[in-house]
């Protein structure tokens, strides 16, 4: 299954313990309409454009796009088909956009109704780096969190969770964040751990082995993911004969 390009980690400790600080729930933008008291699935819409306008993805750099994204009348539906846009002018504004679908009072765990993704799920994504920013990925993913936004949930599609989506696109800083999140309610080592049907029921580690993600894979053994876990033989080829892994009995080892 291919999500997008994979992408490797390259940050300076500096710049990840800067990453990691959560900003402050009272910077946060207050929503213009009260959120709802339970999340629902939107129905899928198409991104919406200005007229007569040259390209065919959303750039919200552009004043006239601006204009469409800051527009009350933007549904929800709509900003989430433009979050859907794999380019880097709608991934690197992640947080901005996310904050528009925050202030129609969107709930903090509804989801999209064409990838079934929460707004987390998009954020985790949108930490990629290249096409994506882990700085705004983070600061969303950090106000999602401190609004109660469920780390378990998965996408029915993918059936992965925050979790596997920062593992797959090899985002540590959102990984040490989600772990951070769950210690509270006691859930972390269940979603450290926690298995995906769609990568052959292999957890966070054996989809960042696989992706060649060492960023990710280093971040998760330091938070104690269990390298033991056994996942289908018929995987075994996608995460053998790489550089820093080697599967061995149907067990994932990691050499650093």
């Amino acid at each position: 299954m291919c999500l997008c390009p994979n992408f490797t980690s390259r940050m300076t400790k500096e710049e990840t313990s800067e990453l990691d600080e959560a900003q402050p729930v009272s910077e946060f933008i207050s929503p213009v309409h009260e959120p709802r008291k339970k999340p629902m699935v939107h129905q899928s819409a198409q991104a919406p454009l200005p007229k007569d306008y040259a390209f065919t993805f959303f750039d919200p750099n552009d004043p006239a796009c601006m204009e469409i994204l800051t527009d009350p009348q933007t549904t929800i539906p709509e900003l989430f088909a433009i979050i859907r846009q794999w380019v880097p002018q709608v991934q690197h504004k992640i947080d901005i956009i996310g904050n528009e679908i925050l202030k129609r009072g969107c709930h903090v765990n509804d989801r999209d109704g064409l990838t079934d993704m929460t707004l987390l799920h998009y954020s985790c994504k949108a930490g990629a780096h290249g096409v994506g920013d882990p700085v705004a990925a983070l600061r969303l993913s950090n106000q999602l969190l401190a609004l109660g936004a469920d780390v378990s949930l998965r996408s029915r599609w993918t059936n992965m969770n925050a979790l596997h989506y920062a593992a797959y696109f090899d985002v540590p800083e959102l990984i040490r964040v989600l772990l951070k999140a769950s210690k509270p309610k006691g859930d972390s080592v269940l979603v450290l751990n926690s298995t995906c049907n769609d990568f052959y029921h292999g957890t966070a580690l054996h989809i960042a082995a696989s992706n060649l993600c060492l960023g990710a894979v280093k971040c998760l053994l330091e938070h104690g993911a269990n390298p033991t876990v056994r996942v289908s033989q018929s995987d075994l080829h996608l995460i053998q004969d790489q550089p820093d892994c080697l599967c061995y009995n149907s067990t994932l080892l990691i050499f650093n």
